[in-house]
């Protein structure tokens, strides 16, 4: 069993969504941004930085934004669950619906 798991089956407030599926979302985000760490970690390890700058932004602002969205989710007892909802609701950048998955937003 996860850690976020025994968290959330010892909470004593009312969740009104899937524990199961809560802690699976937190384990998966939180397992992104460990792997982004390690990326970036890897890419620092390469001969030409130069090369590598692109992806070592893009990775730590991977690990940025999953451990900003794992703490979030995280937080059923501070009203996190309304504040996902709305998050995922948020407009996209002008031209984001029409990249391919997987394609990255750059300012």
């Amino acid at each position: 069993m996860s850690y976020a798991r025994q968290l959330l089956d010892s909470y004593q407030g009312t969740v009104n969504v899937d524990i199961a599926l809560l802690a699976a979302a937190i384990d998966a985000i939180s397992e992104c941004a460990q792997a982004c760490t390690a990326d970036t970690d890897a890419d620092l390890g390469e001969q030409d930085l130069t090369e590598m700058v692109r992806c070592i932004r893009l990775c730590l602002n991977c690990t940025d934004v999953c451990t900003a969205a794992a703490g979030v989710i995280a937080a059923t007892s501070a009203g996190g669950m309304p504040t996902c909802r709305t998050a995922g609701s948020a407009p996209r950048p002008a031209g984001a619906a029409s990249r391919p998955a997987g394609s990255f937003w750059t300012p």
